[in-house]
C-alpha cells in the first residue's frame, strides 16, 4: 500500500537533482512512491533519474515531451496510487522526517490538507515562512472559505504547493488539475480549488522543507519572463467559482486589486534591486511600462483609497508615486528603503 505519492516535475536540474532525490529516498515513512516527471530536460537529468531509479523500486519515472510544470505534475496525478498526494520542486529537498510528520498530522486530525512551514533560501539570506493562520488548530468548511479562500485572491503568500500534504480523494473526486497555459499563480489557482472544497485544514509550525530561489528561474527572470505582462494577466483570472455567503463578486475585486497592487509594488523593488542587474534604459522601459498601463491605471482610479488606507506610510508614498507616475520618487523611495534593509 502506498502512503503518499510525491510528484516531483523535472525539467533541466542536474545542478540539484541529486540532493533532491537523497532527500527523498531516506524519509523515514518508507511507504512513498516517488513520481519524477522529465519534462523534456535536456541535460543530464534524465540519466541522474534512471540511475537512482534502478537502485530504488520506489521510483516512478515519466519522460514527456517539454510541456510546463503545470502539465508535469498532472501527468503525476493521473497515476499517483497513494492516500495522500505530496510535491517537491527538483531544485528542493526536504528533512528526513517531512512526509512522516505531514502523514501522521493528516492521520491524527482527519484532515484533507495539511500545511507546515518551510525554509528559504533568496541572495544568500535564509528564513522561515509561516503562514498568517493559527497553527495547531483545524480549520473547518465554513472557516475556511470565511478567512482563508479570500487570503488566496489577495496574496501570494500560501500559494505553494510543496510544504503541504493533500488527501487524494479531495483532488481526484472534484477533477482538480493544475491550469494550462496560466502565465503566473498556477499553483495558487489550484490550491484555490482544492482549499474551496475541503473540510478540514491544519497549520503545523513544523518546518521541513527547503525552498531554494535559484536566480535566474522563472520566478526571477524578471525581464526575460515578460514578469510584468503576466500579473496583468494573472489580474483577468475569474475566481467566481470561489464566492460563497462570505465572499460575493464585489469583494473578490477588491481582493484582486489587492493582489495587484501589492505585487506591482513588489516589481517595482526588483526592478531596482542590484542582484538583478537590469540595464538602466531597460529599467526606465520596464518602470513607463508598468506605471502607463491601462490596467494599472484603472486599478488605481477605482481601488486606491480602498487599498491605501491599509497600507504603511512608507507603501502610500509608494502609491502616490504610481497613481502620479512619478518615477523619479519612485526610485528615490526605493534607494531609501534598501539603504535602511541594510543597516
Amino acid at each position: 500500500m502506498v502512503t503518499i505519492s510525491v510528484i516531483i516535475p523535472v525539467y533541466n536540474a542536474d545542478k540539484f537533482l541529486e540532493r533532491c532525490i537523497k532527500s527523498l529516498l531516506s524519509q523515514t515513512l518508507a511507504s512513498c512512491e516517488f513520481i519524477f516527471v522529465n519534462d523534456g530536460s535536456t541535460d543530464s537529468s534524465q540519466s541522474i533519474l534512471e540511475q537512482f531509479q534502478q537502485k530504488d523500486v520506489r521510483i516512478k519515472l515519466i519522460h514527456q515531451e517539454n510541456k510546463g510544470v503545470s502539465e508535469a505534475r498532472n501527468t503525476g496525478l493521473k497515476i499517483a496510487q497513494g492516500t495522500y498526494i505530496g510535491f517537491v520542486d527538483a531544485d528542493d529537498y526536504v528533512e528526513y522526517n517531512f512526509f512522516d510528520t505531514l502523514y501522521q498530522t493528516a492521520e491524527k486530525h482527519h484532515l484533507d490538507i495539511t500545511v507546515c512551514n518551510y525554509f528559504s533560501s533568496q541572495d544568500g539570506t535564509a528564513f522561515t515562512s509561516k503562514a498568517p493562520f493559527k497553527e495547531h488548530a483545524v480549520y473547518e468548511s465554513n472557516t475556511i472559505k470565511k478567512d482563508i479562500l479570500p487570503y488566496f485572491i489577495s496574496h501570494e503568500t500560501i500559494n505553494s504547493i510543496w510544504n503541504k500534504l493533500y488527501r487524494t480523494s479531495l483532488i481526484k473526486d472534484n477533477a482538480i488539475i493544475f491550469p494550462k497555459g496560466v502565465p503566473l499563480g498556477e499553483d495558487g489557482w489550484f490550491n484555490s480549488l482544492c482549499f474551496a472544497k475541503a473540510d478540514k485544514v491544519y497549520f503545523l509550525s513544523y518546518a521541513g522543507y527547503h525552498y531554494i530561489d535559484v536566480s535566474g528561474s522563472a520566478t526571477r527572470n524578471i525581464v526575460g519572463k515578460n514578469y510584468f505582462q503576466r500579473i496583468e494577466q494573472e489580474y483577468e483570472n475569474d475566481y467566481s467559482h470561489l464566492q460563497n455567503a462570505y465572499l460575493d463578486a464585489s469583494n473578490i475585486s477588491v481582493l484582486k486589486a489587492h493582489k495587484y497592487i501589492t505585487k506591482v509594488v513588489s516589481l517595482l523593488h526588483e526592478y531596482y534591486n542590484p542582484v538583478n542587474a537590469i540595464e538602466i534604459e531597460t529599467r526606465k522601459l520596464l518602470v513607463k511600462e508598468l506605471l502607463t498601463s491601462k490596467t494599472t491605471i484603472k486599478i488605481f482610479k477605482d481601488y486606491y483609497k480602498t487599498v491605501f488606507l491599509q497600507k504603511s506610510k512608507y507603501e502610500r508614498v509608494v502609491l502616490f508615486a504610481i497613481k502620479h507616475k512619478l518615477s523619479v520618487l519612485i526610485s528615490l523611495v526605493i534607494a531609501y528603503s534598501n539603504l535602511r534593509n541594510k543597516r
